[in-house]
């Protein structure tokens, strides 16, 4: 029998992956694993408490949200927290906090821009992650999000009023095993690496950030949080600036009298709310974060800290990146320079997916170039913008390679309308932003005809088609003087997985038509200057990183090698789409996009699903019955024409499916090979049968 590598490579990872998915269908049982679960431990030692704050899952640190389970967790020693009170898996540990004290205090956040999560604050501070985007850590958080919207909405500042009190820190065992789910994913990554499908490895690696998030979490502090927000008008901060204890005094003075606690906790309840606090109040609200369920009016401060204990939630977390976990320790199975490649790989999606939602521009409320989407301060409160001209888009495309009906290049290829070619209206440069390449479908085209002895045989040859598209994108730019209605208005972009900035939806403006380009990109375009205008933003050119932008510098230098990949001031960058690691950005003026909605986040993977290559684009083969072989290639027409043997012909076809991809576990090949060289004769002469 004879199998190319990548043949054999494709059938050690599908029965790798039918072990690997037959365990993870029943993660953690003892039916499955011998491993004992939290009713069997209760069933051992009593009625005890399940601890419910634990670290080792996934953790999405835009969103402060918990993602699926990166860490196994088991109970086979019946672990009991240190005071006895609950029980805890084998590898996490807990520290209690023994401090009778319950934390209160006050403060005004002028700006949700400077404010901290009440339950993810260390771990939003301290992302771990070496690129300085990790700021917009929290920022898409539903607790931040309502924050920003009041505040902008109401034009106002937020007085927060808080009762907290943590009872433990939960802490990770180092070097904890991994949930099946999770190495799963792993391993097939490391297979597409192996395999050298680099386009399906980067679609996989932002699939595990989508599932499993930024960050596994290794510490939780639990406890209880009673918070309590006033957003109050600037105008009235601004004018008691003297006087920001009084403000604070207020503020406490309203918590402590809606919940009543004991007056004797603190003075604070001794004061009445400022008549001017309360008329100058826009909205309120009150979180309840844990503790107890039934609240009553006469309860006091000891009494609420005393319940904590029955209704823990996280009060803080802790965590590393997601990459951090994938180590040669924890995958043995995998060749250590593998295992880096695949942890590169999942760090460079987890950039990919902060790049795609950092929003630069100006955050200082009440500045002229303030945006209320912006997430990140670019500096461009302070500049203004000048005007520029857009002379419209055209995208080249060309085919590598023989396909059979549909070209690669069918829905690649643009004009410039305002030209009706590739090309830019006269007085602009085409600047070629872009070039990348796309991999057709896969055909196929089969002819038989009847060979071997007396020609009793049937011989068949099948032909494979893919070929590749190869495409240039280009931007007009004007590096001199042109009529100023000689091009286009800007209307915005959007993709398949992101919404336009302009118009809060995966669409274009009023009067814009809409321009494909790149491989899922399209641009808002109008040249009716009279009727566009009121949805149009200033628009300063793009720029990738192929290529720089020509509209920074003032002498317009027609050397693209001189262009710096930045946006001229007044214009702030954002991010257009992501192509295999390369951001292509585009420049709008600071300020143009607010709106009475914040952007949603957005989630990826922030690429279409690749096609695979084919391993080969012509097959021949043919099965032996005497010796009960099959043969490939040219020693299959070898065989043929020497010996005349009654043969049957057919294709192998490798089925490269994401689904049928996993790891290369070394010490499982010699198994799966013997098995293959056992079992793959065998179809191939049932599959001769049927179609004798």
């Amino acid at each position: 029998m004879f199998l190319s590598s990548t043949a054999l490579w494709n059938t050690l990872m599908v029965s790798m992956l039918t072990v690997v998915h037959s365990q993870s269908d029943n993660p953690d049982t003892s039916s499955e694993t011998g491993d004992k679960d939290p009713l069997w431990c209760q069933k051992q030692i009593g009625d005890i408490k399940l601890f419910e704050v634990f670290p080792g899952l996934g953790w999405d640190n835009l969103r402060n949200k918990e993602a699926s389970q990166v860490v196994k967790y088991t109970f086979n020693k019946c672990k009991i927290t240190d005071d006895g009170g609950y029980l805890i898996p084998d590898n996490v540990f807990t520290v209690p906090l023994k401090m009778s004290r319950v934390d209160s205090f006050a403060q005004i956040i002028d700006s949700w821009f400077n404010t901290s999560s009440l339950t993810s604050r260390t771990i939003n501070v301290n992302a771990g992650l070496s690129f300085g985007v990790s700021s917009i850590s929290g920022k898409f958080s539903r607790e931040m999000e309502q924050m920003k919207a009041k505040q902008i909405e109401n034009r106002a500042s937020t007085v927060r009023v808080l009762l907290r009190h943590n009872r433990y820190e939960v802490k990770l065992q180092p070097h904890s095993t991994l949930s099946a789910q999770f190495k799963t994913s792993v391993h097939s990554l490391a297979s597409r690496l192996e395999l050298n499908q680099t386009e399906m490895a980067f679609y996989e690696a932002q699939l595990i950030v989508r599932d499993f998030g930024t960050h596994v979490l290794t510490s939780v502090t639990a406890g209880a949080a009673l918070v309590k927000d006033d957003y109050i008008k600037r105008a009235y901060i601004a004018s008691q600036s003297n006087q920001k204890t009084k403000i604070l005094a207020s503020a406490s003075a309203s918590f402590f009298g809606i919940f009543k606690f004991d007056s004797s906790y603190s003075q604070s309840t001794e004061n009445s709310v400022d008549k001017s606090y309360s008329n100058s109040t826009t909205y309120s609200s009150i979180t309840s974060l844990g503790g107890p369920l039934i609240f009553s009016s006469d309860m006091k401060i000891d009494q609420w800290a005393q319940a904590v204990d029955t209704n823990l939630v996280p009060m803080d977390r802790t965590g590393e990146p997601l990459h951090s976990v994938i180590t040669p320790r924890r995958f043995p199975e995998l060749p250590p320079a593998m295992v880096t490649e695949v942890a590169e790989y999942v760090r460079r999606a987890i950039l990919i997916y902060y790049d795609m939602n950092v929003i630069p521009g100006c955050t200082v409320q009440g500045s002229r170039e303030f945006s209320s989407f912006a997430n990140f301060d670019d500096g461009s409160c302070t500049t203004t913008p000048t005007n520029t001209t857009f002379g419209g888009v055209y995208q080249t495309c060309t085919v590598s390679g023989r396909y059979l009906h549909t070209s690669p290049c069918s829905g690649m290829s643009h004009v410039n309308p305002k030209t009706g070619g590739h090309s830019c209206p006269q007085g602009y440069t085409g600047v070629n932003i872009y070039q990348g390449s796309k991999l057709g479908r896969q055909e196929s085209s089969r002819t038989c005809r009847r060979c071997g002895f007396l020609r009793l045989s049937r011989c068949c040859k099948t032909n494979y088609y893919q070929a590749r598209a190869y495409y240039k994108t280009y931007w007009c730019a004007a590096l001199g003087p042109v009529h100023p209605h000689s091009g286009y208005r800007f209307g915005g972009v959007y993709t398949s997985t992101s919404v336009n900035l302009v118009t809060g939806n995966k669409g274009c403006p009023t009067n814009f038509k809409t321009q494909r380009l790149l491989a899922d990109l399209t641009i808002c375009l109008s040249d009716d200057f009279d009727l566009s205008t009121p949805f149009s933003i200033p628009f300063a050119g793009f720029f990738s990183c192929q290529r720089g932008n020509p509209l920074v510098l003032e002498n317009k230098d027609p050397e693209p090698s001189n262009w710096p990949s930045r946006c001229p001031e007044g214009f702030s960058q954002h991010l257009a789409t992501n192509i295999m690691g390369c951001a292509v950005h585009y420049c709008a003026e600071s300020g143009a996009l607010s709106g009475p909605t914040l952007p949603p986040v957005k989630r990826p993977p922030f690429m279409l699903k690749p096609t695979l290559p084919m391993e080969s684009a012509e097959t021949f083969d043919m099965y032996d019955m005497k010796i009960q072989t099959w043969m490939m290639g040219q020693e299959a027409r070898n065989q043929l024409n020497e010996t005349k043997i009654e043969a049957k012909t057919d294709a192998i076809v490798d089925e490269q499916d994401q689904n049928n991809s996993g790891p290369k576990i070394q010490s499982a090949a010699l198994t799966l090979i013997s098995m293959v060289c056992i079992l793959l004769p065998a179809l191939k002469y049932l599959n001769f049968d049927l179609t004798a």
